[in-house]
């Protein structure tokens, strides 16, 4: 089968040349889905990137700026109904439980149940559980977790939630984070950057990273390096059926 070269979970906007990254992902041919951490830039980014085939941006909401930004949940309103795809967006309670986030990601949740058929790219750092209490069984949308890093407990109950769960290299680098890639069902294994905040994407965005993710996860899983690539790829094409 042919092997893709794709990324779910990119901020290529954060690199001071962001279309210089924009014309690399399309000349090597992969496929890319560009995170907004506020409305108004994915806005703007689709106006001005509309013509591209493998970049795709996201709708989101970062939410560690629901505070500065919680006013342009009208935008994500907007256009919630065209956007395929929705991220980033969740809870981050590393400074304690947040109401507002929860109630920001409340009404994004229900607005991505009235327009269904998106893939969503949930944060969810110290509160997994919170998260998925409010997405619950999403049997019209693909969720995806995002660099997870909760609970062994935790990673149980997304996988009996049927969620997909997108690694990176700086995971596949840690203890922990291999133990989670060992107990999360290959079918459910999916490619992300997070550039530039991982340690290989932090000074520019190189595809490099995708091999490494298919040499570590094989060697990981004790698994044949091709045997690996063609479950990450047939996992991103049956996300994109969903």
């Amino acid at each position: 089968m042919k092997i893709l070269k794709y990324d779910t979970h990119a901020h290529i906007d954060l690199y001071k040349n962001m279309k210089d990254c924009i014309n690399y992902i399309e000349s090597s041919r992969s496929y890319t889905i560009v995170m907004t951490n506020v409305p108004d830039l994915y806005k703007r980014y689709i106006r001005e990137h509309a013509k591209y085939k493998y970049v795709r941006f996201a709708l989101g909401l970062h939410p560690e700026l629901v505070h500065q930004y919680k006013s342009q949940i009208s935008i994500f309103h907007e256009f919630v109904k065209t956007s395929r795809y929705i991220g980033e967006v969740g809870l981050d309670f590393t400074k304690g439980v947040d109401q507002e986030q929860i109630e920001v990601f409340e009404e994004i949740m229900r607005a991505c149940e009235q327009h269904n058929g998106k893939i969503i790219s949930v944060h969810s750092r110290r509160a997994a559980d919170e998260v998925m209490d409010i997405i619950g069984e999403s049997k019209d949308n693909g969720i995806i977790l995002h660099w997870f890093s909760g609970t062994m407990k935790q990673l149980d109950r997304a996988i009996n939630l049927g969620y997909y769960f997108s690694i990176n290299t700086n995971i596949l680098n840690s203890k922990k984070g291999r133990e989670v890639v060992k107990r999360i069902p290959t079918d459910k294994l999916l490619i992300e950057s997070d550039a530039p905040f991982t340690n290989v994407t932090k000074h520019s965005y190189d595809l490099d990273f995708i091999d490494t993710i298919f040499t570590k996860t094989a060697d990981l899983l004790n698994s044949p390096e091709q045997e690996i690539m063609e479950i990450y790829s047939e996992n991103f094409m049956r996300l994109l059926k969903s």
